[in-house]
Formats: C-alpha cells, sequence, structure tokens
C-alpha cells in the first residue's frame, strides 16, 4: 500500500496538531466568530391591561392592551470595520474609492517578515507557513484599514447583548358560547414590533431600531361551529324514528377564517431618486408588478458597490409580501348504532378557495425580475381529507 505518510524535504512526515500551542496567534489570519462567555441575558418585561364583559347570557367581549420591552438580546456584530471615513456617500457609484481601496500593497503579514518565527517558535511558523494569508506578497488596501487586519476581515461578535425590542399590542376576542347549535368566535389583534437588531453603517456604536418582521400589524382570525337542527331531540324531525335518524341526524359543520399581510420585504443598499419614498407602494400590485419600480437606479455599472454607505432604508413603510387569507372547513355526521357502538365521518377542507400564497417580490434592481414575483411560498395548497372513526 501506498504511505500516506511520506518523508518531505524537511525531515517531516506530517504536520504536528499544534492543539493550545499557538496561544492567542490560533485564530490570526483566519478570521473568527465567537460568543463571549460572560455575555448578559436578555432582560425582557411584559405588562397587560384587559376587561372582559359578558352581554346577554351567551356573548362575551374580551378587550386588552400588551406591551413589552427588551434588552440585552443577543445579536451579530461584525468588529472588523471599516471606518467611516472611507465610504463614499451620496447616490453615485464610487468607482475611485472601490478602485483605491481594493488595490494590492506590500503585505506587512508576509512571513519572510518573521524569519525569526522559525527558531524562536517553529510551530507558529509552521502554521503560519501554511496560510495564504501569511504567504501571498500582497494585500488589500482596505483590509489592512478595518479594525483588527490580522483577522483577515472576519471578526465578528455573534452573540453580543446590544439587541433591544418593544411591542404594543391591542387585542379584541367575541365570543358566543355554544347554545342554540351553534358558537362563534371572532378575534383581532392590532401589533406593533420594532427591534434594534442591526447596525446601519458597521461602525455605528449601537444599533438601529425598524419594523420587525416577528409580527403583522393586523391579525384576523374567526371560527365557528353549526350543528344541523335535525334529527331525534332537534327542531326539525325531533320524533324522527332510528332509521331517518341515522340518515338526516348528527351532521355539523365548522369553519376557520384567517387573515394577516405578509412580512416588510427586505432591500439591500440600493439608489432611489424618488423624492416620496411612498410612491413606490403608490401601483395596483399585480404578480408582474408587485411595487413602483420607477427611480431605482437598474444599470448594474451605477448602483452601489461595497464601498458606498447605505442611502436606503432596510425595510419600505408598508410594502409587503403576499397576505396570509384562508378559509378552512370540514363537514362531521356521528351515527349512534347502539349505546356502545357509533360511528364518526368527517371531511376536511383546508384551504378551501385553493390560495397560493406567493413569496416576496424581487427586490433586486439589477434583476430582470425586479418587482416581480416568482415563486410560491410552502403554505399548504388545498388539502381535501376524509376520516372515518369508529368508537365502541
Amino acid at each position: 500500500m501506498v504511505d500516506p505518510f511520506p518523508v518531505r524535504a524537511d525531515g517531516t512526515r506530517f504536520t504536528a496538531p499544534t492543539q493550545n500551542a499557538l496561544g492567542i496567534m490560533a485564530r490570526a489570519g483566519r478570521g473568527y466568530t465567537y460568543t463571549n462567555y460572560d455575555q448578559d441575558h436578555a432582560r425582557p418585561q411584559r405588562w397587560r391591561l384587559g376587561m372582559q364583559r359578558q352581554l346577554g347570557n351567551n356573548w362575551v367581549i374580551d378587550a386588552g392592551y400588551g406591551g413589552s420591552f427588551s434588552d440585552r438580546v443577543g445579536m451579530s456584530h461584525k468588529l472588523d470595520i471599516l471606518p467611516e471615513q472611507f465610504w463614499a456617500d451620496g447616490k453615485v457609484r464610487a468607482n475611485a474609492i472601490l478602485s483605491n481601496l481594493n488595490s494590492n500593497v506590500t503585505n506587512p503579514f508576509r512571513l519572510t517578515n518573521f524569519a525569526s518565527l522559525q527558531q524562536s517558535s517553529a510551530l507558529l511558523y509552521n502554521d503560519m507557513s501554511q496560510n495564504a494569508f501569511f504567504t501571498n506578497a500582497t494585500i488589500r488596501k482596505a483590509n489592512l484599514l478595518r479594525a483588527f487586519p490580522q483577522m483577515a476581515n472576519a471578526l465578528t461578535n455573534g452573540q453580543e447583548s446590544a439587541g433591544k425590542a418593544r411591542t404594543h399590542e391591542f387585542l379584541l376576542n367575541v365570543s358566543k358560547r355554544f347554545s342554540s347549535g351553534f358558537n362563534l368566535s371572532f378575534g383581532y389583534t392590532a401589533l406593533k414590533v420594532e427591534q434594534a437588531d442591526f447596525y446601519f453603517y458597521e461602525w455605528d456604536a449601537a444599533p438601529t431600531w425598524r419594523t420587525s418582521n416577528n409580527g403583522r400589524p393586523h391579525r384576523f382570525v374567526a371560527t365557528g361551529v353549526y350543528e344541523w337542527p335535525f334529527g331525534r331531540g332537534k327542531r326539525f324531525a325531533g320524533n324522527a324514528g332510528r332509521a331517518l335518524n341515522l340518515l338526516i341526524g348528527g351532521w355539523q359543520t365548522a369553519a376557520t377564517y384567517e387573515f394577516q399581510p405578509g412580512g416588510l420585504v427586505d432591500w439591500g443598499n440600493v439608489f432611489y431618486s424618488g423624492s416620496d419614498i411612498g410612491a413606490i407602494t403608490n401601483v395596483d400590485k399585480t404578480g408582474d408588478k408587485w411595487f413602483n419600480t420607477d427611480n431605482f437606479e437598474r444599470n448594474a455599472a451605477n448602483v452601489p458597490n461595497e464601498y458606498n454607505r447605505r442611502v436606503f432604508p432596510t425595510r419600505v413603510p408598508d410594502l409587503r409580501a403576499d397576505k396570509t387569507s384562508l378559509w378552512n372547513g370540514n363537514m362531521s355526521k356521528s351515527l349512534r348504532f347502539t349505546e356502545r357502538l357509533s360511528m364518526q365521518l368527517r371531511f376536511d377542507a383546508l384551504n378551501i378557495q385553493n390560495r397560493s400564497q406567493m413569496q416576496g417580490p424581487n427586490s433586486d434592481p439589477t434583476s430582470t425580475n425586479f418587482g416581480r414575483i416568482t415563486s410560491q411560498t410552502a403554505a399548504t395548497n388545498r388539502w381535501l381529507q376524509i376520516q372515518a372513526r369508529i368508537t365502541f
């Protein structure tokens, strides 16, 4: 068999594992994402005020306000930032800055500058000799201008306790208890969720607040169950015989409805020349044009590059993906043959209208599909199900 560890030019057969011998040099030249061992845990606070009132014998109305505030929420934070003075402002592509910062200069971390390590720390020298960060003769100028340039342009606190969140919520529920063969329940929630969960500019000292996609501004749900008034003991044919009762009695229908807007559309850094950002939503929505695509820079040669500071929000107010609008229903029939033997037949229809819930629109101005919806979500399309259950 071929020897998997042949003798190398330096007389060794393999590179010895460094284990912890490299100390603080273990991640140099490689980048690092870490979590503080002493990170603070999130600190949520919640409050609620509610009122319930019975109307008549069977109706109940419940209204309430709820709120919350959380701080020290964990979030990712890029630490190897390029200072603000090196970024371009305005709505013109920063080609000169791009050319300057991406130009190559002599690599000050090149291994030839640390020849003495070969004698003083052979293990470290050997490790560095296998890393292109230390063997390349040149390095991008932008890498040297960043904080922690020795970390190969990648130093991230993966769980910094700097995030915050706040919510305000109004809840309303109206329900009719089961009586006279039916019950109803209507629920409405108005919700405002904001989070400081990202750094608008990478050099910012604190995260920026924005409307969160962890909630929806409105949500409506309704449920109802109706027992058909036919058969023994019911309003119609209450004295039906056994055979007739098996045919017309025991029928029940139920339905649910759910509605809520979709999530806000996320944006990269784009150039928009319109005077009113609200005009973006001023369009009759179709799958081919979900928002107004006018006034966006769409020429790939003129869009922002990596050194243009952001001049466009991450989310446009009221520009949301497709809504949820879903009807479900079922019909069931109970058959009692004897005191101990019965059967239930049930037919369920999920997403009765067979409505496809679509993904968000394309928000890349350089794409030929900009402003269009090209795929649907994993939400269930119409699903029909028949069940039979025997109890004895």
